[in-house]
């Protein structure tokens, strides 16, 4: 579990994993449901911190505690080291023209992995039409109104409650 935990977090850029994730945990090892990644994953936002927290549930879903931890520290801890290692290596050589050329190619690869963590995600959550207008008025919300994202998430929940989603 560490090691699967540990190729995703490093192949993963913000929750930009969310489809592969997917398709290791529940597909691959069957370790959690479909369903069980939408929860973990909704967690995740509501919970405080990093979204991508939601490996935690993830793994306890799985292996209860010690899945969790698990989980975590293999997403977390090699990425860390990884990270801290380009930041030297940054500072070395953040003033060569190859590498800034670099940083500007990889901006259209995170838009293709953003499209793939929305993909997963509406295939999952946008089951008619109440959720399709529920998740449009969030975005609304976020994006013309410039709400709290807290609010929304609190709004969100309320609303799905009541509507008993």
């Amino acid at each position: 579990m560490f090691l699967v935990f540990a190729r995703l977090g490093l192949v993963s850029f913000g929750a930009g994993n969310l489809a592969e994730m997917e398709r290791q945990l529940v597909d691959v090892h069957h370790w959690i449901t479909a369903e069980q990644f939408l929860h973990g994953y909704t967690l995740g936002q509501f919970a405080p911190g990093p979204n991508v927290l939601a490996v935690y549930f993830y793994g306890y879903a799985h292996l209860g505690l010690l899945g969790g931890l698990c989980a975590l520290a293999g997403f977390f801890v090699p990425s860390a080291v990884v990270a801290a290692l380009c930041s030297r290596l940054w500072k070395k050589l953040g003033h060569h023209p190859w590498l800034r050329a670099l940083r500007n190619a990889l901006l259209p690869f995170g838009g293709g992995v953003l499209l793939a963590i929305l993909l997963v995600l509406y295939q999952g959550a946008i089951t008619g039409i109440l959720p399709f207008v529920i998740a449009a008025l969030a975005f609304v919300g976020l994006m013309r109104l410039k709400l709290n994202p807290a609010v929304v998430v609190l709004a969100g929940a309320v609303v799905g409650v009541v509507l008993g989603l």
